[in-house]
């Protein structure tokens, strides 16, 4: 048997469905011949070239790409080959084949009802579906017409291992309070409203010297720093790049706080919210929000705080309790660190998704 990947979503390239497709290659390759059908080339250079994993590429124009992958599939195919697609949209590329396929679904690339037809009638390629969480199963379940029975949910995080590390005992002392944010810069993810409200409570004097680094880029970046400046909040909030998994770690480690509030903007979504897991490997408790897949992830009054982020008040009560209850705030940041450990480490995930693929193998596919 081998693993054939195909995905449109790989490094170098930067966000989280590349970690993830990277995560899977690299645990399938430990034991299993891998390989990999990206949409692009990969430097010679890059780490996941240490990796036992055959690259096979498709440098053509995006429009051509399916048609390209296609063919070389269907000359690469062996008949107990397992091909996992990343989403819907790679099963375009698959030639007709008696192989056994894993869909991948991540939630928000099925809120479109527009392309509802077309990926029915796609699915009819596919023995089995991993969903990332329970709200990603349940949009699948409800838009497209594939068995429950063959409906499985796996959380993504197949490469936050559980290290042996030592975790920092955070600050009681509110004044040394560092709230934290990595993260793509979209409106879902929630920096607005929390700039909104950090202002609003420092008018009103109930919380000072903290600090609010977020790490990352993109297309609000520009806005974001706008409404810093005009709440003159710069001595509170600095944007920081995007960083490596290397100083991601350092930074998490001295963490108090990990906020992300996101929510539903159009069809754009949380489907999990892996950031809240990394954070939760250091015993980082979250403000999350309650949209999407995030509940998974941040069990509310537990391991965080699930708030409703354009909800003006509860937003900046809860923001407030965060900040000024440090007993609290330790506490679920133990709990978010056994949450890990006992739900989400990667070899516990990895596991689970070993099951299910061996499993596949004795499903047939069938017009659903």
């Amino acid at each position: 048997m081998r693993v054939i990947i195909v995905t449109q979503t790989f490094p170098p390239r930067i966000g989280g469905m590349q970690s993830v497709m990277s995560a899977l290659a690299k645990n399938f390759s430990k034991t299993i011949p891998t390989y990999v059908f990206p949409d692009h080339n990969i430097p010679n250079t890059h780490s996941i070239r240490s990796y036992k994993i055959e690259f096979i590429f498709s440098k053509f124009p995006k429009i051509f790409r399916p048609f390209i992958k296609k063919i070389k599939l269907k000359n690469n195919l062996k008949e107990d080959d397992i091909i996992i697609c990343d989403s819907w949209k790679s099963l375009n590329a698959l030639p007709n084949t008696n192989n056994k396929v894993i869909m991948l679904a991540h939630g928000q690339e099925f809120l479109s009802k527009s392309k509802k037809n077309k990926i029915n009638k796609l699915l009819e390629k596919v023995s089995i579906v991993i969903s990332s969480s329970t709200y990603t199963k349940n949009v699948f379940l409800n838009i497209c017409k594939f068995p429950k029975s063959k409906t499985h949910v796996i959380p993504p995080t197949y490469e936050i291992e559980n290290d042996k590390i030592k975790i920092k005992n955070k600050s009681s002392n509110k004044e040394d309070l560092i709230l934290t944010t990595i993260s793509r810069l979209e409106e879902r993810k929630g920096f607005l409203p929390v700039i909104k409200a950090l202002k609003n409570l420092i008018e009103k004097k109930l919380i000072n010297n903290f600090m609010w680094s977020i790490y990352g880029d993109g297309y609000l970046k520009k806005k974001i720093k706008e409404q810093i400046n005009y709440y003159k909040l710069n001595k509170y909030i600095k944007i920081k790049n995007y960083v490596d998994e290397k100083s991601k770690e350092k930074i998490l480690i001295n963490s108090d706080l990990f906020i992300m509030p996101s929510y539903k903007v159009e069809n754009s979504i949380e489907g999990f919210g892996i950031s809240y897991i990394e954070a939760a490997k250091f015993a980082v408790p979250s403000i999350s929000g309650v949209d999407g897949g995030v509940l998974d992830a941040v069990i509310n009054n537990e391991t965080g705080w699930n708030v409703n982020t354009l909800n003006e008040k509860e937003l900046e009560n809860v923001i407030i309790e965060a900040i000024n209850n440090p007993n609290k705030r330790n506490l679920f940041g133990k709990n978010a660190r056994q949450l890990f450990i006992k739900k989400f480490a990667s070899d516990k995930v990895f596991r689970k998704f070993m099951t299910t693929i061996t499993n596949s193998s004795k499903l047939k596919k069938s017009k659903h």
